[in-house]
């Protein structure tokens, strides 16, 4: 077969713009939840701090975020290449809080941008200022969906909800994406807290399997009131197919996270990844993909319109 007509009928290859994993509720490994600092100091004497989101009733918080992806297929026959950004600024706006602080947060698209570059294909656009009829075919169903009613999350103070297994447990109605598991208990700079990711992949037409991923958090240190947060994500089970391994490309991810102790919130968030898998398309193929996600907290300023549905 053609490596590009592979490309177009292989799962995730190429036209992605991002990776959703769905949670799910048992873990093959039930992970550490804070492990020792790695200093020799006793516990007593070194200072923790308890991390916890802070939502308070009314106000709202603005998230700019870009995401660059490179992914690359080469064969014998040749090469594919696809350059991919998407740029958005999303308007999460604070509803109930309950005593113990679960907030409800409902969610709204300021502005989108994608871009797809093929090879030395003219680059092709989407952007929400656009009418309509100006959308590029490629980007049409995206479009629609940002028109969908604003969805609703449910937020809770210790992060995302994870399992008794240790299993992070995405909402049904999905989260917020600053959103991020922190740890049960007090922690000090070197100490480190894990969780489990179990999404599915596609192993034949209509058969999915479950992976499990360990992501690994540290805190790395606390200048004044921001805590740096770095992470690292492996694949915790047994992968051989490449066609399985090219599914997870985007999903071990590294970063870093600034978090503010005192506001409680996300202030900053980055994320990269580069891999590559042998044979993903075809044999003597190389499939890759290389990434850099940034999400900054905005500061306050009047509220431009939305773009989703009202």
């Amino acid at each position: 077969m053609n490596i590009m007509l592979r490309l177009s009928v292989f799962p995730g290859a190429l036209y992605g713009f991002c990776v959703i994993l769905s949670a799910h509720t048992v873990a093959q490994d039930k992970p550490s939840a804070v492990e020792k600092p790695a200093a020799d100091a006793p516990t007593s004497s070194v200072e923790k701090y308890l991390l916890r989101f802070n939502f308070k009733e009314g106000e709202t918080l603005r998230y700019e975020t870009e995401q660059r992806v490179t992914q690359k297929a080469v064969a014998a026959v040749g090469a594919k290449v696809d350059l991919s950004t998407v740029k958005q600024t999303r308007l999460f706006r604070v509803g109930d809080v309950s005593e113990q602080g679960e907030a409800q947060v409902s969610m709204q698209f300021e502005y989108v941008r994608m871009e797809l570059r093929s090879d030395d294909q003219p680059m092709e656009v989407f952007d929400t200022s656009m009418k309509e009829s100006e959308v590029p075919t490629k980007f049409r169903a995206a479009a629609r969906k940002l028109m969908r009613p604003a969805p609703t999350f449910t937020l809770r103070t210790e992060g995302t909800p994870v399992s008794d297994e240790g299993v992070e447990q995405i909402p049904k109605g999905g989260q917020a994406g600053f959103m991020m598991p922190l740890p049960p208990e007090p922690i000090a700079v070197g100490q480190t807290w894990k969780v489990n990711i179990q999404p599915e992949v596609r192993i034949a037409e209509g058969v999915m399997r479950k992976i499990s991923l360990l992501r690994t958090y540290r805190l790395k240190e606390v200048e004044g009131d921001v805590a740096i947060i770095t992470f690292a994500t492996s694949v915790a089970s047994k992968v051989r197919s490449p066609a399985i391994k090219a599914q997870l490309l985007q999903a071990t991810p590294r970063g870093t996270v600034m978090f503010n102790v005192k506001l409680g919130r996300v202030l900053e968030r980055e994320l990269t990844f580069d891999r590559s898998v042998m044979g993903a398309v075809g044999p003597n193929t190389i499939l890759s993909a290389k990434g850099r996600t940034t999400e900054i907290l905005l500061p306050d300023e009047a509220e431009p319109k939305a773009v989703s549905a009202r």
